[in-house]
């Protein structure tokens, strides 16, 4: 049977790995010309449990993720975080780790480069191939890698239901290397990330890289980042860290990066989606390459599973069928997504002065800010909020109120998320999917 792959993504080219060793026919079909020349030209966070638990190399190129120091809206309060570092993070070079991908995908999967994939083939209720370069390709199940913006999702009737997002629900990034500017000083804090910088709904950061030439530059707003907004965010960076200089080293570019909880509907009849298409990022963060790994490993457990069961030919691919791969998701990582998404939104309507108030103060502990930088839950026990009340006051009550009832909304989030039904009933989905949404509406 044939699976085709639409576009080279970190998930997809897992899938293919897998897919392809249990003897499927799998092609790949991405739009860069090259494996070298495939978009991300950076490095990424990654917790490097993920490698050992799907029997990958991790690549050469990494080095141990710096602990981060937070800065509150306008600057008015710095406050450093210290990490584990007896088990830290890894920050993994993109293209090496492609390479790696790709090198064991190859073994079992066809790929195709310079592969513009502009929609869906359709046959009567399901997926039924994509079209490449004008050229139509059947499939018996199609994959989608293709990102938050996917063509593919966006060519499907609205009948088959797949989740599709909001605008505020995708941070716009620029992300560029810059050349550092050997005349600055030295800076107190090197690697800096500024929550709500400049009082905007997104984040910016300023990272003295690991290699020490370059200063690593990120600025992130939700929703649409015109080049004003860029060039005075940008502005304002290089005005607090002086290091920042002109030259762009790598990067430079313009992404998008999905950062709400996971679709509801990842899956029809011969179609799944993975990664960004399937908006499996943490919310908090954007960091996706580990739950999108992970993912892709359940979707070829999940069809492996199921010609196990006896089921064979276009049946295999059929919804019912599939479904058990989100639910494995959902279990596994997507309902914590869901209440660290409540908690995103959140912190990003919080008052600017309250803010800076909670960071400067010891309301939050070093574990508690460790839990939110790497993208986790938080609970508070009777101890802890006993301690979090005297330190708040008579006059910051209301504030502790309004910050312990947006904990308890993000874990009752994160249980209705552990509520996906098991199996695919419409009706229990359609309840499901309404219960869950009502947070975010």
């Amino acid at each position: 049977m044939k699976i085709v792959i639409a576009g080279a993504g970190i998930g997809g080219m897992v899938a293919a790995a897998e897919l392809g060793r249990m003897g499927f026919s799998v092609t790949v079909y991405e739009q860069a010309e090259s494996l070298d020349q495939m978009r991300y030209d950076w490095h990424d966070d990654v917790n490097p449990d993920i490698f050992k638990r799907l029997g990958i190399p991790v690549p050469k190129e990494h080095f141990n993720k710096k602990s981060w120091t937070f800065v509150s809206p306008f600057c008015a309060v710095t406050r450093e975080f210290h990490q584990d570092e007896s088990h830290p993070d890894l920050s993994i070079e993109r293209r090496p780790l492609n390479q790696v991908l790709y090198d064991r995908a190859a073994a079992h999967a066809t790929f195709v480069f310079g592969a513009r994939v502009t929609g869906a083939l359709l046959a009567p209720g399901r997926v039924a191939g994509i079209i490449v370069n004008g050229e139509k390709i059947a499939a018996d199940l199609v994959i989608d890698s293709l990102g938050v913006d996917s063509v593919l999702k966006k060519s499907l009737p609205a009948s088959f239901a797949i989740t599709r997002h909001r605008e505020d629900e995708v941070f716009t990034v620029y992300r560029g290397f810059h050349r550092k500017n050997p005349a600055a000083p030295a800076p107190r804090y090197t690697n800096k990330v500024y929550l709500k910088h400049l009082g905007e709904c997104g984040i910016s950061w300023a990272i003295q890289d690991h290699d020490f030439n370059l200063v690593d530059v990120l600025i992130g707003r939700l929703g649409g980042m015109d080049r004003r907004t860029l060039d005075h965010a940008l502005a304002d960076l290089k005005r607090t860290d002086p290091t920042i200089g002109d030259e762009v080293v790598r990067g430079g570019i313009l992404c998008r990066i999905p950062v709400r909880y996971p679709a509801v509907r990842m899956v029809a009849n011969g179609y799944a989606a993975v990664g960004d298409s399937a908006y499996m990022t943490i919310p908090m963060l954007g960091s996706g390459i580990a739950s999108g790994m992970l993912a892709a490993s359940f979707l070829a457990r999940t069809i492996r599973d199921a010609q196990r069961r006896g089921i064979t030919g276009a049946a295999l691919f059929d919804a019912a069928n599939l479904w058990p791969y989100q639910v494995q998701v959902y279990r596994e990582f997507g309902a914590e997504h869901c209440g660290i998404d409540v908690l995103k939104r959140g912190v990003l309507q919080l008052d600017n002065e309250i803010l800076s108030w909670m960071l400067g103060s010891d309301l939050l502990t070093n574990d508690e800010i460790g839990k939110l930088a790497g993208g986790g839950l938080l609970t508070v026990g009777p101890r802890e909020a006993v301690r979090k009340l005297r330190i708040s006051g008579i006059s910051k009550v209301g504030v502790l109120l309004r910050v312990n009832n947006l904990l308890q909304k993000s874990l009752a989030a994160c249980e209705i998320g552990k509520l996906i039904p098991r199996t695919y009933d419409l009706k229990k989905i359609e309840r499901w999917s309404a219960l869950l949404e009502k947070f975010y509406t």
